[in-house]
């Protein structure tokens, strides 16, 4: 399905509505997978898994130094939440232990615009943000699913392509479609009088 930049944010976050997520995650994840698809990375495809994630319970971070620890990390919980901390300058750093979706979190760090971001395994430069420019090393998807965040410009070379317009498999656009149709009510006298619906004096 070949989607504009404003129609898959909005199917996005509707979708996330859609799923019981607060309108302020909503509005974070409709940024997040668009700048994601927009590179012709599956931000889309990640957002579902994300959310059919097992949450553990929540635990607050350990503190380890200048940095701070988040175990059995969501990216759209514990992740949202670390990314927040780093950019308020709360820590040098955060490490996110077994995180669900290491891409849909570069697409969430995205959302902090003037922020230049490094994303590190064993300690090595995977990926990093700069300018609203995405690097990064395909190959890190393979291996480890615990990484470390830093506020900074790693000066990795070759941003990937931002493009206009964007294609969903069929498959994620119905699974959204229908996230998104959660929030749909049906038609009735009471579901009118709490709301729902045109008024007689919209121009829908």
């Amino acid at each position: 399905m070949d989607l504009s930049f404003s129609e898959l944010k909005d199917l996005i976050f509707n979708a996330s509505l859609g799923s019981k997520l607060a309108a302020g995650i909503g509005e974070d994840l409709s940024w997040a997978v668009t700048f994601l698809e927009s590179r012709s990375l599956p931000g889309g495809k990640e957002f579902l898994n994300s959310l059919k994630c097992k949450r553990h319970p929540s635990l607050p971070p350990q503190k380890k130094g200048s940095r701070l620890v988040f175990c059995n990390a969501r990216a759209i919980f514990e992740g949202v939440t670390a990314i927040d901390f780093l950019v308020s300058e709360v820590c040098e750093s955060v490490i996110l232990k077994n995180i669900d979706s290491q891409m849909l979190l570069l697409g969430l760090a995205s959302n902090y615009r003037g922020s230049s971001f490094s994303f590190y395994k064993h300690k090595v430069v995977y990926a990093s943000i700069f300018n609203d420019e995405l690097v990064c090393k395909h190959e890190i998807y393979k291996s480890s699913n615990d990484i470390e965040i830093c506020l900074n410009d790693s000066q990795l070379d070759n941003p990937l392509a931002k493009g206009t317009r964007m294609s969903l498999d069929k498959n994620t656009f119905q699974e959204l479609i229908k996230l998104a149709s959660n929030m749909l009510v049906p038609e009735s006298e009471l579901s009118r009088k709490k709301g729902a619906g045109a008024g007689n004096i919209d121009n829908d």
